[in-house]
């Protein structure tokens, strides 16, 4: 029997380091590198929340999400383009690396981030899409939807 990859037992689609108290962890802390989450829907919640701040703060086109969110030359030796190019290739995410990403595309793009970190198929859109549903929920994601200059109608 094969052991599954990490992000898929962690149900940390993204595989987010340690880092706050999420909605929806785990009672039960087993890994003290990576957060663990009740089921992959909240760790959705959590990477869109941070790929959100990422947007606002500047950081929005699939260069910088991906160089921010796993930069070269760190100890775990991140291969970063091969990430950059992996997300963005045709038949993924369409997008060009230096395009811009709007909030709407964070679904698409966690699933697919989530495939590059190991899980290989175990989660589905409609998990990241749960997992947006869920951090819109929060008046911190609303507002900075607002700030963003996204309507209320993005928000249900």
């Amino acid at each position: 029997m094969t052991k599954k990859p990490k992000n898929v037992r962690n149900n940390n689609p993204l595989n987010i380091k340690e880092s706050a108290d999420w909605t929806g962890e785990r009672a039960l802390n087993l890994d003290p590198i990576f957060e663990e989450f009740q089921s992959p829907e909240y760790g959705f919640r959590a990477g869109y929340i941070i790929l959100l701040q990422y947007l606002e703060r500047g950081d929005n086109t699939l260069n910088a999400i991906i160089n921010k969110w796993a930069p070269s030359g760190t100890e775990e030796n991140n291969h970063t383009q091969a990430y950059i190019d992996y997300v963005s290739h045709p038949d993924r995410l369409q997008l060009s690396p230096n395009e811009y990403v709007s909030p709407a595309m964070l679904p698409e793009l966690m699933l697919h981030m989530s495939v590059f970190e190991g899980s290989k198929g175990a989660f589905t859109i409609e998990q990241a899409r749960e997992g947006e549903r869920l951090a819109k929920q929060e008046s911190f994601v609303i507002a900075r939807l607002h700030r963003m200059g996204e309507t209320s109608e993005m928000f249900t």
